[in-house]
C-alpha cells in the first residue's frame, strides 16, 4: 500500500517539477548563459533534494542527520507551493482574458514575468517561515461540555489533553519541557496523552529525557496515556514499565476507575506499525464489560475511529488525535474527506468527541493552515 502511495506521489512530484521547470525556462531562456546555468543548478538542487534524502536515508549515513532530512522536506514543500502560486498566476491570467482587469502597462511589460517569479519565491519563503513559527508556538484550545451523568464527589473535571508530541529530533527536550510547563499552568485534574508520544527514531538517552519530563507533570488524578502508531516503545515491556514508573498510566485495552467517580478507558492502537500487539485489539464492548456505565466513561483512542461503536457502548467523551488536521495545506482538505471529524468537537446525543490537531509535527516541521495545540476541556457532570 505504501509503495503505491509513494509511487503515485513521486509521479505527481515529477510532473509538478517539469511544469515549474518549463515555466521558469520560458522566463529565462533569453538570458545570458551563466544565468541559465545558475537556474538549472539551483532548480536541480531544489527538486532533487527531497527524493535523494528520502531514498538515500538507509544507504548514506550523512542523510540520517536530522538537518539534512529536514532540508529535503523544505525543498519538497517549496516545489509544491511554487506550483500552487504558479497555478494561481495562471488563473489570474485566464480571468484577465475575459474580464481585462490587469493594466496593460503591467501585462505587456517585458519584466513582468520575472517580477511575478520573484514575488512567488518571496511568497513561498514567507509561507514556509510562517509555517515553521506556527509549528513551534502551540495554542491552548478550550472546550466546555456537559455529561448527563453524575460523578460522585465531582461537579466538574478539567482535562488537559496532548496528542502527537512526536518527541525526537525535531520536538526536542526543550520543547518537551515547554509543553510540560504549559500543561501544569492549566492546573488540570487529569492529564491525557493520546498517542504518538515519540518518533520511531528515539534512542535510549532521549527516552530517558522524556521520562524525566513526564515526572514533572502535575494533576489531581494522574496522567493517562495510550500508544499511537509511531510508539515503538510500547512494544517493549521494559519501556512500558519505565513509563508507568514515571507516573504515566499506560492503558492498552484497559480501564481504571478513578476516585469511584469516573472511568478512564484506553484502547490499543489499531495500526500494526506500533503500539504493541494491536492485531488482537479488544472490541470496545468486551473491554467495557466490567465498567459501571452509570458513571462517566472517558475513552482514549489515538485515532478518531469507530465512533458509532463508542456511542453504542455509552461512552460519554472520546479523546483522539492522529490526524494532525492535515498539518500542512492542502493536507487538511484530505483529512476532512478521510475522517468524519479531523479536528474539533463533535456531539451526538450523549456522546462527545474531541479530536486534537496535536502538539508536534511529523515529517516537515511546519504547520500551514493548522495549529499545534494543547487541549483543555472542562467537563460538567449532572
Amino acid at each position: 500500500m505504501w509503495g503505491i502511495i509513494s509511487s503515485t506521489f513521486l509521479g505527481i512530484y515529477c510532473l509538478i517539477s517539469v511544469y515549474i521547470a518549463r515555466r521558469g525556462w520560458s522566463v529565462l531562456k533569453a538570458s545570458k548563459k551563466i544565468i541559465q546555468r545558475i537556474y538549472w543548478f539551483c532548480f536541480g538542487i531544489l527538486v532533487l533534494a527531497f527524493p535523494i534524502t528520502e531514498i538515500g536515508q538507509g544507504f548514506i549515513p550523512l542523510i540520517n542527520k536530522v538537518w539534512i532530512s529536514t532540508c529535503g522536506w523544505y525543498s519538497m514543500l517549496a516545489v509544491v507551493y511554487i506550483f500552487f502560486f504558479l497555478l494561481l498566476a495562471d488563473l489570474v491570467q485566464l480571468l484577465d482574458k475575459y474580464l481585462r482587469f490587469v493594466p496593460k502597462v503591467i501585462k505587456h511589460h517585458n519584466r513582468t514575468p520575472l517580477i511575478i517569479g520573484c514575488l512567488i519565491l518571496l511568497l513561498v519563503f514567507s509561507t514556509l517561515t510562517y509555517g515553521t513559527y506556527n509549528a513551534q508556538n502551540p495554542v491552548i484550545t478550550r472546550y466546555e461540555l456537559s455529561v448527563d451523568k453524575s460523578a460522585p464527589s465531582l461537579n466538574q473535571l478539567r482535562v488537559a489533553m496532548i496528542s502527537d508530541i512526536h518527541y525526537g529530533k525535531i520536538v526536542d527536550v526543550q520543547r518537551l519541557n515547554k509543553m510540560v510547563n504549559s500543561i501544569n499552568e492549566l492546573n488540570p485534574d487529569v492529564i491525557v496523552i493520546d498517542g504518538d508520544i515519540c518518533d520511531s527514531t528515539v534512542n535510549q538517552q532521549e527516552f530517558q529525557q522524556l521520562l524525566e519530563a513526564f515526572k514533572q507533570l502535575h494533576s489531581k488524578y494522574g496522567v493517562f496515556a495510550v500508544p499511537g502508531n509511531h510508539d515503538r516503545w510500547a512494544r517493549d515491556d521494559n519501556q512500558v514499565r519505565l513509563m508507568k514508573e514515571a507516573g504515566v498510566n499506560v492503558l492498552r485495552d484497559q480501564y481504571i476507575k478513578v476516585e469511584n467517580s469516573f472511568y478512564m478507558i484506553g484502547r490499543d492502537n489499531p495500526s500494526r506499525r506500533g503500539g504493541g500487539n494491536t492485531e488482537g485489539r479488544k472490541e470496545l464492548g468486551d473491554l467495557t464489560k466490567g465498567v459501571d456505565s452509570s458513571l462517566p466513561l472517558i475513552l482514549l483512542d489515538h485515532q478518531p475511529l469507530e465512533l458509532e461503536t463508542a456511542q453504542q457502548n455509552q461512552i460519554d467523551l472520546q479523546l483522539a488525535g492522529h490526524t494532525h488536521e492535515g498539518q500542512i495545506f492542502p493536507g487538511n482538505l484530505i483529512t476532512k474527506l478521510v475522517y468524519e471529524i479531523d479536528w474539533g468537537y463533535l456531539k451526538k446525543g450523549n456522546y462527545n468527541l474531541i479530536v486534537s490537531s496535536g502538539y508536534g509535527t511529523w515529517g516537515p516541521p511546519l504547520r500551514i493552515g493548522t495549529h499545534s495545540e494543547i487541549v483543555c476541556a472542562t467537563i460538567r457532570f449532572k
